[in-house]
Formats: structure tokens, C-alpha cells, sequence
């Protein structure tokens, strides 16, 4: 990685003194740390968001096209085009993971599950690990299998559409963009061109 200068102004580890589990959720805890700062010696206190691994799943059909979910979200209050993605099971492999939330919020499978990289959700305030997977050759194979309180439609959307989407802003949510960018990156997944 390129840098700005030496190696004396890096930024370093914080010191944490203590830590403490303030919330527990469903889907995720919230963990405070008491961290020293080694820049001044203060100690400042960090509010973390913990949840499980996840998986997005770059599901891609022999014709072309991307295997992708559409639902509401709670969180912007408004539908969103995503890839299908979901909770890392303890104990569970990511590719086993990928496998199994395709078939269940599509009812599609595929070939074997290619781990494509590892993105840190969101590191200034969260501990989540989400796997991006590429199952290519993906076929409907079965009927989906929400869990309770999803509303899920299936989408088959050329990989063109798709780029010309992420590029408007209308495909917007983190994981799928990291997702996207990395299948980009390790297989040149979108063509070339505006």
C-alpha cells in the first residue's frame, strides 16, 4: 500500500483497559471499551456493535445474469435491490453459509461455493466479518424458504443493468457493493465500458 511518510506517523494499536457488555440483541450486542489513546495517553470510551459473520453471494446464471433479492429495509425505509446474503450459523463454513441463504431467499443453488474475499462491515463502530461467495451456473432448484417477517422477490438481472444501477446509486447497501466490487476485481465479473 502506498504511503504519506515514515513509518513513525502511523497510527497505532489503542490500549484497551477494560470492556464491558452494555446490550444484547437479537442479531447483534453492543460491547464498551475503555481504550488508552497512544498519541496523548487518554483514555476515551468506544461504544462497538458485535454480530455474527455474514455472506453476500454473487449468484450467477449461465445466461448472464445475477441471482439478486428485493425487500423492504427497516433501516432506510424503502425497498432495496441486493444480492442475497444473510447470518454466518455458528460452527458453519461461509460457503456453506452462501449455499444455504441462496436456496432459502431464492430457491436457487448452484456450483460449488468460490470464497471471493472478506470485507469488514463497518470497523469504526462494528465487529462484522461478511464473506463475499460466487456460485456460478445458479438454477432455481426449489421454492424459497423465508424466514418469518421477510418479503422477499427474486430477481434475475443482467450484469449490465446491474453495474448501470450501482453506478445511478439504486443499488446502494454496503455488503452488496463490496460484494460486487470484489467479484469485479478477482474475475473482471462486470464489462468494460460505461
Amino acid at each position: 500500500m502506498g504511503s504519506g511518510g515514515g513509518e513513525d506517523d502511523r497510527p497505532r494499536a489503542w490500549e484497551r483497559l477494560s470492556s464491558r457488555e452494555v446490550a444484547e440483541y437479537e442479531m447483534f450486542r453492543v460491547r464498551e471499551d475503555r481504550s488508552r489513546s497512544p498519541k496523548d495517553g487518554e483514555a476515551h470510551t468506544f461504544q462497538v456493535a458485535e454480530s455474527p459473520g455474514g455472506v453476500a453471494v454473487v449468484a450467477l446464471t449461465d445466461d448472464g445474469r445475477l441471482v439478486m433479492v428485493e425487500q423492504f429495509r427497516h433501516g432506510t425505509r424503502r425497498l432495496s435491490l441486493e444480492l442475497p446474503s444473510g447470518v454466518v450459523d455458528q460452527g458453519e463454513e461461509p460457503a456453506d453459509a452462501a449455499r444455504r441463504e441462496l436456496r432459502e431467499e431464492t430457491g436457487f443453488e448452484g456450483a460449488e461455493p468460490r470464497i471471493l474475499g472478506r470485507f469488514e462491515l463497518n470497523p469504526s463502530w462494528q465487529q462484522t466479518t461478511v464473506h463475499a461467495v460466487l456460485i456460478a451456473g445458479a438454477r432455481r432448484s426449489a421454492e424459497k424458504d423465508e424466514d418469518e417477517g421477510e418479503d422477499i422477490r427474486v430477481r434475475l438481472v443482467p450484469v449490465a443493468e446491474v453495474r448501470r444501477g450501482v453506478l445511478a446509486g439504486e443499488i446502494d447497501a454496503a455488503t452488496t457493493l463490496s460484494a460486487l466490487a470484489l467479484w469485479d476485481w478477482r474475475d473482471g465479473g462486470f464489462p468494460p465500458g460505461r
